[in-house]
């Protein structure tokens, strides 16, 4: 008995020193969010990344990796940052998030990776996938220029007309 005992105290101080009870998606959202607001990102980005792992079907998952994607692309890792784009896009096909994943990937083809094709193609897919978008409509405005710098093409209105 005394054997059970002390195996329940040492259990229960574990489980607190474990933070028992801080785990869960809204907690480890938390701890992603306050990490990427003080600009700790690779705890943000470790924290986006187990959420995705252990909670691919809540409802924050596809923002999740959304945030990730950001994260990824704000250290300059543009390739893995069109990965988790791609993946929000093929896992959360229905996400609201899909516009954005999907201008966000021919973006940075465009201005990061200057790769003009796959740029051009994936402002084509925004404006296909999702014609009612804000962003399809940029898409549009956007896609004509594509690989020319915006002096060439933006017209800036006089003050004085």
């Amino acid at each position: 008995m005394r054997i059970m005992h002390a195996f329940c105290i040492v259990f229960v101080a574990l489980l607190t020193l474990m933070g028992c009870g801080e785990k869960g998606p809204d907690s480890l959202w938390d701890r992603a969010e306050k990490a990427a607001a003080s600009q700790d990102l690779v705890q943000a980005v470790a924290h986006y990344k187990d959420f995705v792992a252990q909670y691919p079907q809540h409802n924050k998952a596809a923002a999740a990796l959304k945030n990730w994607a950001a994260l990824e692309q704000q250290t300059g890792d543009m390739e893995g940052a069109i990965a988790l784009y791609e993946r929000l896009l093929q896992e959360y096909p229905q996400s609201d998030l899909g516009d954005e994943a999907q201008f966000m990937i021919a973006f940075i083809y465009e201005e990061y990776l200057g790769d003009v094709d796959k740029a051009r193609n994936a402002y084509q897919l925004v404006i296909d996938r999702y014609p009612n978008s804000e962003l399809a409509a940029s898409a549009k405005q956007l896609l004509p220029h594509v690989g020319r710098s915006p002096e060439e093409w933006v017209r800036f209105q006089d003050k004085f007309n």
